[in-house]
């Protein structure tokens, strides 16, 4: 039986430092402006790759816009965790 709960133990502490490291993944680039990488896309828009994007615990907004001598640009990132914002970045 302790045997069994130090398996389990260490298979919730991998799954803990698994989701840690796609979380502050999707935190840095977050904070630079950039659209997740661990994070599916709900929604989409046509201006340039604006979205919503769902994450394990956590939700996206990236909200783009077009340039005209720049193209795409992205105007915020805005990251909610458990419906409370931890990081919103704007240009």
């Amino acid at each position: 039986m302790k045997k069994m709960k130090k398996v389990l133990l260490r298979i919730l502490c991998i799954l803990i430092i698994c989701w840690l490291a796609m979380f502050m993944t999707d935190f840095i680039r977050s904070r630079t402006l950039h659209p997740p990488i661990f994070a599916y896309q709900l929604t989409s828009a046509d201006d340039g790759g604006s979205g919503t994007y769902q994450g394990l615990g956590y939700k996206v907004e990236v909200k783009k816009y077009m340039d005209i001598n720049f193209g795409a640009k992205t105007a915020y990132v805005k990251m909610c965790i458990f419906g409370k914002v931890i990081v919103y970045s704007n240009e």
